[in-house]
């Protein structure tokens, strides 16, 4: 089935070689290059670029949308090619002559009626794909026309896992990458083992593709080499990107927003425009397979939508745990701020019971300090009023022994002269009772 499908695709594009040898000069002339060197083409250079390769049909949601020629039933974007790590981000290398512009601008959408259809875009990104990832396997689709980069919720519930290529991790750089997919058959099983991974922002000139971590291939040993993404000549896109030495060139054309003609209205693009009775019997799936396709699409969406809810009630389960875990973590911190703040007031009530305590003391001690001196000034006072009194009572005996001293020398010559005077009497007294005798 592979190698029938590989043949197809060589027969579809050799049959295109000639009418795209011969429209390239015209389909070139839409390019202008600016002063930066960088080209420049609008919407109208996609319905003749594209022509060779596929149809365009108008569609009611989308206006004129593209769908390449003479597929199989099983095929869908971004299955032929391999992915590269670049400065943007995962680049998608194409082994299609139209995966320049299909697989990096605008989006793609599974008509239930006739197959995948392209609607061109002017923003270019390196592949703009969902992610999925999980059980030892990566996955990616087409994102729809709903995906908003700011709104990204807005796809949500779009895609099934019939959309998904789904390879093992170990596989997902190899160079032909498709031919380690899994079971179709096992999709909607690996589906629910994984997680989202899709992220874009924006970067320089064009979109950032996150995706799955580098880190989740090289945590498992597999080396990822890292690219830079480079302008490659308007002449070489339908050979698909060229990886050389360290640089990925691909063809990254300005496109400006501008009102174009129509494909019925280009030369180019009319050859290529077909009714959708045309388109029906061209597409896939047959009108005998349709209804069952579509049912089984239902049904895939209905499980789908069930896994959403429930994963949206775990997902608020999980909420509401995390809120009671952590409104519990806050009573619990407001009881132990509460418990630290009475530590704390009753080590402040200890440490003020313990000033007052050595302030008392400290007064105690003043007291005690103060009537010792008071006592030693009494004292002192005492000492000095003895001692007055003791020099007071030697002053006194010394002036006593001064009158003392200075009495006894006139009475020693007081008595000397008395006393002779009596003798003396004495003496004439009895001279003159001798004398009388």
């Amino acid at each position: 089935m592979k190698m029938t499908r590989i043949v197809l695709l060589a027969l579809v594009l050799a049959g295109s070689l000639a009418s795209v040898g011969s429209a390239a000069t015209s389909v070139s002339a839409g390019i202008r290059i600016g002063p930066s060197g960088r080209a420049t083409v609008d919407i109208g250079f996609f319905y003749d670029d594209l022509a060779p390769y596929g149809n365009w049909v108008q569609r009611p949601s989308y206006g004129w949308v593209w769908r390449p020629h003479a597929v199989a039933s099983t095929w869908r974007p971004y299955q032929y090619g391999h992915w590269a790590w670049t400065d943007y981000g995962w680049t998608w290398i194409s082994d299609e002559p139209y995966g320049w512009a299909t697989y990096h601008y605008g989006r793609w959408y599974d008509d239930p009626d006739y197959g995948w259809e392209w609607v061109p875009g002017d923003e270019w990104a390196p592949a703009w794909v969902d992610w999925q990832a999980g059980d030892d396997y990566v996955g990616w689709a087409p994102l729809p026309p709903s995906y908003d980069v700011y709104r990204p919720s807005r796809y949500a519930g779009y895609l099934q896992p019939d959309d998904y290529v789904f390879v093992p991790e170990t596989r997902f750089l190899a160079a032909n990458v498709f031919s380690y997919a899994a079971p179709r058959s096992d999709y909607g099983r690996i589906y629910r083992q994984t997680r989202n991974f899709t992220s874009y922002r924006r970067f320089n000139n064009g979109y950032f593709n996150q995706g799955v971590p580098v880190s989740t291939f090289e945590r498992r040993g597999i080396a990822v080499p890292r690219y830079q993404v480079a302008d490659m000549r308007s002449n070489e896109r339908h050979r698909g990107a060229r990886i050389a030495q360290n640089r990925v060139e691909v063809f990254r054309p300005r496109v400006q927003r501008s009102r174009v003609a129509p494909p019925p209205s280009r030369p180019l693009a009319r050859r290529s425009v077909v009714n959708a009775p045309q388109l029906r019997q061209q597409s896939r799936p047959g009108r005998d397979v349709r209804p069952q396709i579509r049912q089984e699409r239902q049904i895939q969406r209905g499980q789908v939508r069930q896994q959403q809810i429930r994963q949206q009630q775990v997902r608020q389960e999980r909420q509401i745990q995390r809120r009671q875990g952590r409104q519990q973590q806050i009573r619990q911190q407001v009881r132990q701020e509460r418990q630290i703040q009475r530590n704390q007031g009753r080590q402040q009530q200890i440490r003020q019971q313990q000033m007052r305590q050595e302030r008392q003391i400290q007064r105690n001690q003043g007291r005690q300090q103060q009537m010792r001196q008071e006592r030693q000034i009494q004292r002192n006072q005492q000492f000095r009023q003895q001692g007055r009194q003791q020099m007071r009572q030697e002053r006194q005996i010394q002036r006593n022994q001064q009158f003392r001293q200075q009495g006894r020398p006139d009475r020693q010559q007081g008595r000397p002269q008395g006393g002779g005077g009596n003798r003396q009497q004495g003496g004439n007294r009895q001279g003159r009772h001798g004398h009388g005798g």
